[in-house]
């Protein structure tokens, strides 16, 4: 009952940004501070998704995805290997040399992956100066969100992709919509990223201990950026993509586990991650373990 009793109005909330619905209690991990403001997590009564309340600012947003605060922190030397992986599954739709839009491209590696699997492709992500790198350290046109919507002539695209992009967006429904006028008839849409709130054994141990910290500490606010504006299930992730566009055709739909971020914890962490990785993939209880998906579309 206790976690009615914040410091916000629900009724005066935003909606779900998946479904539309409305909140009706705060969810883990509750509320963090961050560039003078607080930023609630809030569970949707519809769908149980978590989305942050309010959407940051112009200026939040801004400090939080500068490449130096954001993307050198946290992509600076990744695995190439994933990154390869999904360009060689994109190959199985698509030719050589079909022209692919990396929309979140970041640092560029995916970027490089897509040039490696013989595609062109076209970067485009929020913050200018990781932009600009990225075009430079791969070699291929690249532009910033505000330069990408204010060209003259729209560009065609074989492909659209968005990788960890969606729950990034405070209304990802309006930016998809978008997007979509630029791909062709017959074009792929794949998106990957994060179930935050999906089974996983990571995530329950998570949760179960943020409660527990909750309680305890009821006066303990995070101050980690609210860079996720919401965290879903694999239900609800593909329910959402599947609503958006009556024209999108399921090709593939892969959950799956990596055990972040206990992966990189302590060696209790560690083994619970490789137990969460043991068992993603797999359907229990009538739902798929993982926290992790990978979504191929073909625009009809």
């Amino acid at each position: 009952v206790f976690l009615k009793m914040i410091d916000i109005d629900l009724r005066q909330s935003r909606c779900c940004p998946l479904c539309g619905g409305k909140a009706d209690s705060t969810a883990f991990p509750y509320e963090t501070r961050f560039n003078g403001s607080m930023f609630y997590y809030l569970k949707c009564s519809s769908c149980s998704t978590v989305f942050v309340d309010p959407v940051p600012d112009v200026n939040t947003f801004s400090k939080m995805y500068s490449k130096n605060a954001y993307h050198d922190c946290h992509y600076d030397g990744v695995e190439h290997e994933p990154y390869l992986e999904s360009a060689r599954l994109l190959r199985k739709y698509l030719s050589k040399d079909s022209f692919v839009l990396d929309y979140g491209c970041g640092l560029g590696v995916f970027l490089k992956a897509l040039k490696t699997a013989g595609f062109v492709p076209y970067g485009v992500d929020y913050d200018v100066d990781a932009a600009d790198f990225a075009g430079e350290d791969v070699g291929c046109k690249t532009t910033s969100v505000s330069g990408f919507f204010a060209l003259p002539s729209k560009p065609v695209f074989d492909s659209i992709h968005l990788g960890d992009v969606l729950e990034h967006l405070p209304n990802p429904s309006e930016t998809l919509l978008q997007l979509l006028d630029y791909l062709r008839p017959g074009g792929v849409l794949f998106v990957e990223g994060p179930l935050e709130i999906n089974h996983s054994l990571v995530y329950h141990f998570a949760r179960s201990l943020g409660f527990i910290k909750k309680l305890l500490k009821q006066e303990n606010i995070n101050n980690h950026p609210p860079t996720h504006m919401y965290r879903t299930s694999a239900k609800q992730q593909l329910a959402f993509i599947e609503r958006l566009d009556t024209e999108l055709e399921c090709k593939v739909w892969e959950v799956y586990e990596t055990g972040w971020p206990y992966s990189d914890g302590s060696t209790t962490k560690k083994v619970i991650a490789q137990m969460a990785v043991a068992l993603g993939g797999r359907s229990y209880f009538g739902s798929i373990f993982g926290n992790r998906f990978k979504g191929v579309f073909v625009k009809s």
